[in-house]
């Protein structure tokens, strides 16, 4: 009587994406992950954060401001030395610009965005985190082709909400997003504008400094990369070269080309979307996502 043997063949692509698909994002970290650390402080650096450190004391809200307690939460010794390592360690740089993301701050509340009012930005999940990558990151898919509203400031504050819901997600010695822009079903029309993006490139760069890890442009189309080069000139060379290019249809393209990268270099299969070459068969549907995020009071 013949026995049956346990088959150890892999899942072709096919089996794999016919495969149940759940809606509900990961959104709790890997115990295995490997954080990225700065480097130690030296005695001269320590002596800089010190400074800053009493000039922020100097220009915080009175204590019986109702915004107090989020302000005084967000100037964590990390924070002043992420502020710090974006100025080059030039003292009079990191104030300025800290004072100016404290008044931001204190306007926008970028902290208090409801999620009642993104609900129309987010219908159909052009914008949503989901897994985390080698590091510890967050995962935050940008999809550009499922773009739902016009170009204003509602879609800046977005991918503020988003931003905000990243840094909260970070496990510990996490300081930093990656993110994976997918132009799959993208058209020139749905496409960001210039204006969109260059109001995004402003807010990333100066208020959230050395908060990106990773972002890959997966697919690009043929006018990304002129809009690229139009870009190009408002991103800082620090934040230009965390920027990696994905072509799924032609993954060999990462051994002639510096800034061509597989996303399973970075990303652990099973924290990686199917569509994206992992094996996660998350797909995102609003209500029940909305759900999960509400109940985890972010």
């Amino acid at each position: 009587m013949a026995t049956e043997v346990e088959s150890t063949t892999e899942p072709t692509k096919l089996e794999e994406s016919s495969m149940t698909t759940t809606n509900t994002p990961t959104l709790t970290p890997p115990e295995n992950y490997t954080p990225i650390l700065p480097a130690p402080l030296n005695d001269k650096q320590k002596a800089i954060l010190t400074e800053l450190e009493t000039y922020v004391e100097s220009i915080l809200l009175p204590e019986d401001d109702a915004y107090y307690s989020h302000e005084r939460a967000w100037v964590t010794e990390a924070c002043l030395k992420r502020y710090l390592r974006a100025s080059k360690w030039h003292i009079n740089d990191a104030k300025q610009r800290i004072k100016y993301t404290l008044e931001w701050r204190r306007d926008y509340k970028p902290d208090q965005i409801d999620m009642e009012e993104m609900i129309e930005e987010n219908l159909t999940g052009k914008m949503y985190l989901h897994g985390f990558d080698k590091y510890g990151r967050p995962i935050l898919v940008l999809r550009p082709g499922y773009e739902n509203t016009k170009a204003g400031p509602s879609q800046v504050r977005n991918v503020v909400f988003w931003f905000e819901k990243a840094i909260t997600l970070m496990p510990e010695n996490v300081e930093t997003i990656t993110i994976l822009v997918d132009f799959n079903k993208t058209s020139a029309r749905t496409s960001p504008g210039l204006g969109i993006a260059k109001e995004f490139m402003h807010v990333l760069g100066s208020h959230y400094p050395e908060r990106l890890g990773l972002a890959c442009v997966i697919n690009g189309p043929w006018y990304f990369w002129t809009f690229f080069k139009l870009i190009g000139n408002f991103i800082d060379p620090v934040t230009k070269e965390k920027i990696q290019f994905v072509n799924l249809l032609e993954p060999e393209k990462v051994a002639n080309k510096k800034q061509w990268v597989n996303l399973d270099t970075f990303i652990d299969v099973p924290q990686l979307e199917i569509d994206y070459g992992g094996k996660s068969h998350f797909v995102y549907e609003h209500k029940v996502y909305w759900d999960v995020l509400s109940k985890m009071k972010l």
